[in-house]
């Protein structure tokens, strides 16, 4: 065979192939174009019963050729067709890729979706009575799976998402949605019936820090969505406590949660290393581990058990954090023990001052509330307990010295024993409301004393108001020397304690660092007082 023919062979194969190939695109465009109205029906349906939802949808496009895809624009799913909440998903612009055997199966499958603009807003637990469903769907709040009997359910295989935002509305509908930034959101498996694997960021509103998350989520509950499942293991790593009015320090926690979305188990540890209150300005380290059941829907958290070390002194509370109607911020509501801690680790988080003012084993029982509303938590705090105070010792020279000096002069000795050490024992009730600070049967004790107090303590101006019983073992004449004791021996049946020694009605006021202490002269006054 010549050249010539070969080439016009070659050429009229060409030819042949082309025809067939043109008109193969024909007969794909046509088939397609039959096809697309069908698939669209399809989408719709599949996604409508896959999250029992009216769905609205502003454009949406099906395609085969020249590879299986779908996309669209404004895609809301409305939870049971209801108008008078929030959509429980919209959707700016999505794009999802196929297999052409996914677009015709049953359940609608798809390879992977990329979502732009994606809100989640998660209704709270029930569906409300009387509500319009969507077409074809059924209440199926205790089911786990949406229901194949009638439109085609809906599987896919990997969900992206850069940004999304999920709202979890409370049931009282005068608290807030509870919001979540989620970032590079990533879900494999969407399925029907099982769960889902996914990882995401997500930034936590308050104290605002980012939480790195992954783990399972589902199966869907079409009919109830708060009821879906969900479990993993949470990084959340240099919160801003400063978002926290009162409050400052970096922490750092991770841990693990399990459960419902509208309720979550979750355990975990948490660090800050300079944790502090506005009041002390003095950071202190604090650690805990917690076990907390948290209401997805609401953000309201109960704390089982909370074990804490702040610095040496060891702290165990339990209680709840609870977000109040028409107020912005939380209900922090706790019973806390400090059992044998050290004073000086309380003292240096609550005082603004360069050392702390005393030493000793403290141990603590008081409930404390904190509720939300403007100002620092310290103008919110309130406290209501009883403390022990034992082996305590001031930390500036000149109180320390004129405690041991009352010590030695309650039990007569006049001497000067110099470097005499001396310990303090303090116990009482305290009551603690915008920042007023009230004791009531407070004693402070040394060898040969024993002072009984009640009084009020202003945390802002530092001025003390208290009055009480000064009880000393000796006898005024024995506390002093030269006239002052001959004065102490004609004076002394006024001031006769119950148990023999000398019993003086006494005051302290000014402030913390100028206290001024005397003889109550009205009370020493009036007969039987």
């Amino acid at each position: 065979m010549t050249a010539q023919p070969r080439r016009s062979r070659i050429r009229t194969t060409l030819l042949v192939a082309g025809l067939l190939l043109a008109i193969g695109g024909v007969v794909a465009l046509s088939v397609a174009s039959r096809l697309t109205p069908h698939l669209r029906e399809r989408v719709v349906a599949a996604i409508n019963t896959r999250f029992q939802s009216k769905v609205e949808v502003a454009s949406l496009q099906v395609a085969v050729f020249p590879r299986p895809e779908i996309q669209g624009t404004g895609l809301v799913l409305r939870h049971n067709g209801r108008t008078d909440v929030a959509p429980l998903i919209s959707i700016r612009s999505f794009v999802g890729g196929a297999g052409l055997g996914g677009l015709f199966a049953t359940p609608l499958s798809l390879r992977s979706i990329d979502l732009e603009g994606l809100t989640i807003s998660i209704p709270p637990g029930g569906v409300k009575t009387g509500t319009p469903a969507a077409p074809g769907a059924a209440d199926r709040r205790t089911g786990n799976a949406d229901d194949t009997s009638g439109f085609p359910s809906l599987v896919i295989a990997r969900i992206t998402a850069k940004q999304a935002l999920v709202e979890l509305v409370p049931r009282d509908t005068g608290k807030l949605p509870r919001r979540f930034d989620i970032h590079d959101l990533v879900m494999n498996d969407f399925r029907r019936d099982g769960p889902a694997q996914f990882t995401a960021r997500l930034t936590n509103p308050v104290p605002r820090g980012e939480i790195d998350t992954s783990g399972e989520f589902g199966p869907w509950i079409a009919g109830d969505p708060s009821r879906t499942a969900i479990s993993g293991r949470y990084s959340f790593t240099n919160a801003d406590l400063d978002t926290i009015k009162g409050l400052g320090g970096r922490l750092n926690s991770v841990g693990r949660y399990s459960g419902l979305l509208e309720r979550i188990a979750v355990k975990g540890e948490t660090d800050t290393p300079d944790f502090q209150l506005d009041s002390g300005r003095r950071p202190v380290p604090l650690k805990t581990r917690f076990a907390a059941v948290v209401d997805g829907t609401s953000g309201d958290t109960v704390l089982e058990a909370v074990d804490g070390l702040l610095a040496e002194t060891p702290i165990h509370a339990r209680g709840a954090i609870v977000r109040d109607r028409d107020v912005k911020g939380h209900r922090i509501s706790l019973d806390v023990s400090i059992d044998g801690g050290r004073i000086e680790d309380v003292l240096r988080l609550a005082a603004d001052a360069a050392s702390p003012p005393m030493t000793g084993r403290v141990s603590v029982q008081s409930t404390v509330l904190v509720p939300p509303g403007e100002g620092t938590v310290m103008t919110r705090l309130q406290l209501d307990g009883h403390i022990t105070l034992a082996q305590a010792r001031f930390t500036s020279y000149n109180v320390q010295k004129r405690i041991a000096m009352l010590s030695r002069r309650a039990r007569g000795d006049t001497g000067d024993a110099g470097g005499e050490s001396v310990v303090s024992n303090l116990q009482g009730r305290f009551v603690l409301r915008g920042g007023l600070l009230r004791l009531s049967g407070l004693t402070f004790a040394v060898p040969g004393a024993l002072v009984r107090l009640d009084g009020t303590y202003a945390l802002d101006t530092q001025v003390m108001d208290f009055k009480g019983d000064l009880l000393l073992d000796a006898s005024l004449a024995e506390t002093t020397t030269g006239v002052k004791a001959m004065i102490g021996k004609v004076v002394q049946p006024l001031f006769k304690g119950p148990k023999g020694g000398t019993m003086l009605p006494i005051k302290v006021t000014g402030t913390r660092d100028k206290p001024e202490f005397g003889l109550d002269i009205k009370r020493a006054l009036r007969p039987g007082d």
